[in-house]
């Protein structure tokens, strides 16, 4: 007899960064830290949630 395999994906929670550690990484150098300090005012964020929200505000900027 022969035994079903067990088809469940493991599913990876994405990686949050506490607010300060993506303030001050390399990564978000080119933002200006006081604006990003504002936008971002959550205790945690995922690279890409913290990049979408600095892009939408400075885009909306720039094109102004």
């Amino acid at each position: 007899m022969s035994k079903a395999k067990d088809t469940k994906e493991t599913v990876r929670e994405p990686v949050k960064f506490n607010r300060e550690a993506l303030l001050a990484s390399k990564e978000f150098s080119g933002y200006q830290p006081d604006f990003a300090k504002v936008l971002l005012t959550k205790p945690e964020y995922t690279l890409e949630e913290a990049k979408e929200i600095l892009n939408k505000f400075f885009e909306n900027k720039e094109e102004k």
